[in-house]
């Protein structure tokens, strides 16, 4: 029998809940997310931002 593998947790934002944590309007995140500076995830309609690629973009942009 295999021990049971705990489930992996993701942390998700939308864009909006994003533009409000960078003080940026919504359309900047999208044309950075076409531009490729920040990815994102397509679910359905949706668009989502992992919680670790936003934390990995900001400290980037300290450097």
């Amino acid at each position: 029998m295999k021990p049971e593998t705990p489930p992996v947790t993701i942390e998700l934002l939308t864009p909006a809940q994003l533009a409000k944590r960078w003080s940026i309007n919504p359309i900047t995140l999208r044309r950075w997310r076409r531009l490729g500076r920040i990815q994102a995830l397509h679910l359905g309609r949706g668009i989502r931002f992992s919680l670790a690629d936003v934390e990995r973009f900001e400290a980037q942009a300290r450097e």
